[in-house]
């Protein structure tokens, strides 16, 4: 599977072997839950404080008016583990603008500022179809083992075409 690099948009082939002077690649580490997740930097159009949706409440998918149009938002807690976000005084949630390759652009709904992270190509592993199948992440590709503030962390790479 190939992810789009944030430079002028090279397909960047994620987990293949690579050349020792193999540039890292950029992308949005955030939490939902417990599971740490990530986005292909390319793929992200722009982080926003969050404002309200609108829907019925019984999916994952709402809606929201952004500038001058309206957008699919995703509340990806909701999405993984069944129930709303739980309510949280001490976070800020925010809406991660991202696009799939089609060009659509979408919401995710996520409880933390997300940061950037530099990963090396030999850092991301595909995901087995056996284990996409059977669990709630079915819209991860891939898994980075990557280390943030002295801490090993096991990143979920989101696929925004299965996100939808």
């Amino acid at each position: 599977m190939a992810f789009y690099s944030s430079s002028v948009d090279a397909p960047v082939h994620v987990g293949q072997p690579s050349a020792p002077s193999v540039r890292p690649e950029k992308f949005l580490l955030f939490a939902v839950g417990k599971l740490n997740l990530a986005l292909p930097i390319a793929l992200v159009v722009k982080i926003l404080p969050h404002g309200p949706s609108h829907g019925t409440g019984l999916s994952a998918t709402g809606l929201v008016n952004l500038e001058n149009r309206s957008v699919t938002m995703v509340d990806l807690y909701r999405r993984f583990f069944g129930v709303p976000q739980p309510p949280t005084a001490q976070t800020k949630q925010y809406f991660i603008l991202t696009k799939n390759r089609s060009g659509e652009e979408f919401c995710l709904l996520v409880n933390n500022a997300p940061t950037l992270l530099d990963v090396l190509p030999q850092q991301i592993r595909q995901l087995p179809d056996s284990y996409r199948q059977n669990d709630t992440l079915q819209s991860a590709s891939h898994v980075m083992l990557v280390e943030e503030k002295s801490e090993k962390l096991t990143v979920f790479l989101l696929d925004p075409d299965l996100l939808l």
